[in-house]
C-alpha cells in the first residue's frame, strides 16, 4: 500500500480524549504494516493550535472548511426536517464546496484506501478506485435511543457538538421537551441512515467487537469489523501504592454521558460513600468541565481539575476508578485504560459494555446503586481484594487488548482477509 487518506471531524492529534487516541492509534498501526505508506488526513480542524503538533506518523494535514451558516440551515430544513434523508450531524457538516475539494484531493493523491470518521461524514463519499472504510466508532442511534432514559441528568444535550450548531438554535438544546423530541428525531434518522451508508463502504469498523458482530447481522455487510483501543499495562507492580480514600471520574467533560454519569454518582452513589466513608474525595478529571460539574467543586471533597497534561500521575494511586455511565455505547475506553494502569474499576453494565470481563476480570459491574457502593467501600477498605482485582485487570488487558492483536486486525482488514472479528 502507497497511501491512505484518514478524513477526520476533527485532529486526530494530540491526544487528549479518546476519540483523538483511536485514531492516532490507528494511524500508527497501519504505518507499522506498512512502514513505506504515506498517510494524509483531511481534517475539519477543532483546535488550531494543535496543527504545529503532527506527528511524524502523518505526512500531512490538509485542514476542510466546514459549511457556511447558510448552508447548515439549508441542509437541516431540507435534508433532515422536510425529506428525512440526513440526520442533523450529517447536514451540519456537509459543504458542497467541500466535497468538490476531498474529489480533487483524491484525484490528485491516488490513494489506496479512503478512511472516513464516522457516519457525519459519510456524505463526503467520493466514487473511485480507492476501497472505502467507514469508522461508525459506535452506533449513535443507540446512543441517543439509551440517552433518552436519561434525559434529567444531561444539562446539555449535544456537548461539544453544539458549537458546530448556528448560535441562534443553541438555546433550544437546552430545553427539556426540546431535548426529546430531537433525541427522538435524531435516533429515529439514524436508525436509517447508518444501515443505508453502509452499503456504499467497502469495509466498516466499530470500536467494540460485539456492535460489530451485532450490526454485520443486521446489515449481512461482507467486511465487519471491532479494533478496540490498544492498552499496555503502564509501571505494572504487584503492589501499587494506594490512597485509600481516593475515587476518580475520567473523562471529557462536555459530553453528555460523561457529564449525566458524574451527576448521578453525585446524586445517587456519593452521599452513601461519604456517610461510610467521611474522609474519602472524589476526583472528576477531564478537559472542559460544563458548568454543572465546575459547580461541582465548591461540595467538600469534590475535586474538579480541568484537563490535566498527565493523567496517569493523577490518578495512579486511586483506590477506586467509577464509570457510572447510564447511556452510551461502544467499549469505553476509559474503564480499559484504568485497569491498564492497575485500578479496580466499579461500572454500570453500560459503563462495561463490550468489555469481555467476568467475576475474575479486574472490575465490578452493577446497575443497583446500594450495590455500587458497597462494591466501592470494598475497594477503598480491603487492600488485598484492590490487589487481586488489579491483577485480574491486567491479564484481561494483556489477553484482550494488546499492539498485536490490534495489528493483526487492521492486517486482515486492509488484506481482505476478513469477514468479521471477535
Amino acid at each position: 500500500m502507497n497511501k491512505i487518506l484518514f478524513i477526520t471531524n476533527r485532529l486526530p492529534f494530540p491526544k487528549t480524549d479518546g476519540r483523538k487516541n483511536i485514531l492516532s492509534q490507528y494511524c500508527e498501526q497501519i504505518k507499522e504494516i506498512y512502514p513505506d505508506c504515506s498517510i494524509v488526513n483531511l481534517s475539519f480542524v477543532d483546535e488550531k493550535k494543535h496543527l504545529n503538533e503532527k506527528p511524524d506518523f502523518i505526512s500531512k494535514v490538509i485542514e476542510l472548511d466546514p459549511p457556511h451558516f447558510f448552508e447548515k440551515i439549508y441542509n437541516v430544513v431540507i435534508h433532515s426536517f422536510i425529506r428525512r434523508k440526513w440526520p442533523i450531524q450529517v447536514a451540519v457538516y456537509y459543504s458542497r464546496s467541500t466535497h468538490h475539494r476531498i474529489k480533487k484531493i483524491i484525484e490528485h493523491e491516488k490513494p489506496d484506501f479512503i478512511f472516513y470518521d464516522m457516519v457525519r461524514l459519510a456524505e463526503y463519499i467520493v466514487q473511485c478506485e480507492s476501497q472505502t472504510i467507514m469508522s461508525y466508532d459506535d452506533l449513535l442511534s443507540l446512543r441517543y435511543k439509551r440517552q433518552l432514559q436519561w434525559i434529567k441528568y444531561t444539562p446539555s444535550l449535544l456537548g461539544s457538538f453544539a458549537y458546530k450548531l448556528p448560535k441562534v438554535i443553541r438555546p433550544l438544546f437546552n430545553m427539556k421537551y426540546f431535548q426529546s423530541l430531537l433525541l427522538k428525531f435524531e435516533s429515529y434518522l439514524l436508525v436509517k441512515y447508518e444501515v443505508e451508508v453502509a452499503k456504499v463502504f467497502d469495509k466498516l469498523i466499530f470500536t467494540s467487537p460485539k456492535e460489530a458482530r451485532e450490526f454485520q447481522l443486521l446489515t449481512t455487510h461482507p467486511v465487519c469489523m471491532g479494533i478496540p483501543m490498544v492498552f499496555e499495562t503502564k509501571n505494572r507492580m504487584d503492589k501499587r501504592s494506594i490512597d485509600k480514600n481516593k475515587i476518580v471520574f475520567v473523562g471529557k467533560m462536555d459530553i453528555p454521558h460523561n457529564i449525566s454519569a458524574v451527576l448521578y454518582f453525585y446524586n445517587k452513589i456519593w452521599p452513601k460513600v461519604k456517610m461510610h466513608s467521611p474522609n474519602a474525595k472524589f476526583y472528576i478529571i477531564g478537559k472542559s468541565p460544563a458548568p454543572e460539574i465546575s459547580e461541582l467543586a465548591r461540595q467538600k471533597d469534590i475535586i474538579v481539575t480541568g484537563e490535566m497534561e498527565n493523567i496517569f500521575e493523577a490518578i495512579q494511586d486511586a483506590a477506586v476508578f467509577v464509570a457510572p455511565l447510564l447511556f452510551g455505547t461502544g467499549i469505553k475506553t476509559k474503564v480499559i485504560e484504568a485497569m491498564s494502569i492497575g485500578i479496580p474499576v466499579v461500572a454500570t453494565t453500560i459503563g462495561a459494555e463490550g468489555i469481555f470481563y467476568g467475576e475474575n476480570k479486574g472490575l465490578f459491574v452493577t446497575d443497583d446503586s446500594e450495590e455500587f457502593v458497597e462494591y466501592i467501600l470494598k475497594l477503598m477498605n480491603n487492600v488485598e481484594l484492590n490487589y487481586e482485582v488489579t491483577n485480574n485487570g491486567y491479564k484481561l488487558i494483556d489477553e484482550y487488548y494488546s499492539k498485536t492483536r490490534s495489528i493483526s486486525r487492521w492486517d486482515e482488514l486492509l488484506n481482505n482477509q476478513c469477514i468479521t472479528h471477535s
